[in-house]
């Protein structure tokens, strides 16, 4: 049984590792409002947006947000979305200390949870909204893990078999990029 939760707040390998951004929570979910207000973040069943696209997509806003099996490989979403050219979302992609890709913004739903599953590359999140009960959860680790909304990003082993719910009434808002192999 898994008996507490932790919150991240400091480096250590495993699971959950920081990297610090020190990017402006309060303008990032500014920024995220105006884009959303443009452009729905509802995509087959999921919340997400993607802020990165490879080019020659016919897609902007939804081809990255397929599962991996179904699309191009991570690596070909590298290219901002020009409409988010000389906005805080090129700052906050620029203050990465790598070339960032398949940046995307992910929602989940109050009173939610994703299938459990795993994924084929890491991710690096940063939470925009969320709450106490915005959890992820590992199985096979017998862990749970709350990404706080600080502006540093968080580098999620989502390869480990996990789930990710939002046990509050609000939306839980991250901005998700992929991890490099």
């Amino acid at each position: 049984m898994m008996n507490h939760v932790r919150e991240v707040s400091w480096t250590r390998p495993g699971l959950v590792g920081k990297v610090p951004l020190g990017l402006d929570v309060a303008r990032l979910r500014e920024e995220t409002a105006s884009l959303l207000e443009r452009h729905p973040m509802i995509f087959e069943n999921t919340q997400q947006l993607a802020l990165q696209i490879r080019p020659g997509t016919e897609d902007p806003w939804y081809e990255s947000c397929y599962q991996e099996k179904d699309i191009a490989p991570e690596d070909a979403y590298d290219t901002l979305n020009p409409e988010l050219r000389g906005t805080y979302f090129e700052t906050v992609l620029d203050a990465f200390p790598f070339q960032v890709r398949r940046a995307r913004l992910m929602a989940l739903s109050g009173r939610t949870c994703y299938s459990v599953h795993r994924d084929e590359t890491a991710r690096y999140h940063v939470a925009i909204d969320t709450t106490e009960h915005a959890l992820f959860i590992f199985v096979d680790k017998n862990e749970v893990v709350r990404i706080p909304p600080d502006g540093d990003g968080y580098l999620v082993d989502t390869r480990e078999v996990h789930t990710a719910m939002n046990g509050a009434r609000n939306r839980r808002l991250h901005l998700v990029v992929a991890a490099a192999e």
